[in-house]
């Protein structure tokens, strides 16, 4: 009876729709050099291949090391194709269109609980004018939740141990990405299909539903054509039935070599970013989680790396995405 009980409690912290965790979505502080994380449409949108990786470590001192919340990813995209017709001969990204590709890799635990979220995305860029394009893209792949019952410490030892329960589910999401080199804006919806996780027999239909998430963004480049740019940015995440939550940001960037930012989060934390760039390849990021909720007295911060690097320029020009 109290492995049931036990489990059924774990199930809806962790996977419900309600207002204990409507947050069903890793959190990210290095989304700025990373969109698309949060956005398929961003694929293909740069000059040149991108791949980054990073590790996100929440709660740091709060005395819950085995159950603090970790996030790794590996990311990569790129474009191809060139109109063919009256613009040919211009540079690739001056194009009328051309396709993104790319893939996205996710691995989130917290406690005995994991999910692993496998993508595979494809974008279509539009030429709007001169400076402006539009990108409309989908990613499509799968996610696998598991709990691992061995990882729980029961106090009634001799009820045994829970065993370990996993479940793959297709996944999708969808965006659009309007981009300029002064300034973009996108928006997107994650977990279209609002799979149902069902670990057990007694776990009730409709409370363990994977939510729609929307993320809406917009920024804007102040100083094009100086050595230092100033980026602001904001960052809406919407998801029933939690209210509303933002992050406005500011970074700045000098030379297109260093950068620092800062990030506040609605009613979570301050957060505190910085950013290398080396030889216009090789990139890294660190950010530092200063909390503002109850939890702030119990931890330290939060701590994320980014790696990243840009291989093998396919045009000439700079992307938009080096300004963001």
């Amino acid at each position: 009876m109290y492995l049931r009980i036990i489990k059924y409690i774990l199930v809806i912290i962790c996977f419900s729709s309600g207002q204990i965790l409507a947050q069903q979505r890793p959190h990210y502080s290095q989304y700025m050099m990373n969109q698309y994380l949060l956005n398929p449409a961003v694929g293909g949108t740069s000059d040149h291949y991108d791949f980054r990786a990073g590790h996100r470590q929440q709660w740091v001192g709060a005395g819950l090391s085995d159950a603090a919340p970790q996030t790794s990813y590996l990311s990569g995209h790129f474009h191809v194709g060139q109109h063919i017709g009256p613009n040919r001969g211009r540079h690739r990204n001056e194009a009328d269109w051309h396709h993104g590709f790319g893939g996205l890799v996710i691995v989130d635990k917290t406690g005995p609980t994991s999910r692993t979220s496998i993508y595979g995305s494809y974008s279509y860029n539009v030429q709007i004018n001169k400076k402006l394009k539009i990108s409309f893209g989908a990613a499509l792949g799968a996610q696998q939740y598991k709990i691992d019952g061995s990882k729980l410490v029961l106090s009634d030892q001799s009820t045994g141990t829970l065993g370990t329960s996993v479940q793959w589910m297709p996944d999708m999401n969808l965006g659009y990405w309007l981009y300029h080199q002064r300034y973009f804006f996108g928006a997107s919806i994650n977990q279209i299909f609002q799979n149902k996780l069902k670990f057990s027999e007694i776990s009730p239909d409709g409370n363990n539903k994977l939510n729609n998430h929307y993320f809406i963004t917009g920024g804007y480049l102040i100083g094009y054509n100086s050595d230092l740019h100033i980026i602001p940015s904001v960052l809406l995440k919407l998801v029933s039935p939690a209210p509303a939550t933002f992050d406005i940001n500011c970074k700045a960037k000098y030379k297109e070599t260093v950068w620092l930012g800062v990030s506040y989060r609605r009613e979570d934390a301050i957060v505190f970013l910085a950013g290398v760039t080396v030889k216009g390849k090789f990139e890294f990021g660190y950010s530092y989680d200063y909390g503002t909720s109850a939890l702030s007295k119990l931890s330290s911060g939060s701590h994320e790396i980014m790696l990243g690097l840009k291989l093998a320029p396919q045009a000439e020009l700079r992307s938009p995405s080096d300004f963001w």
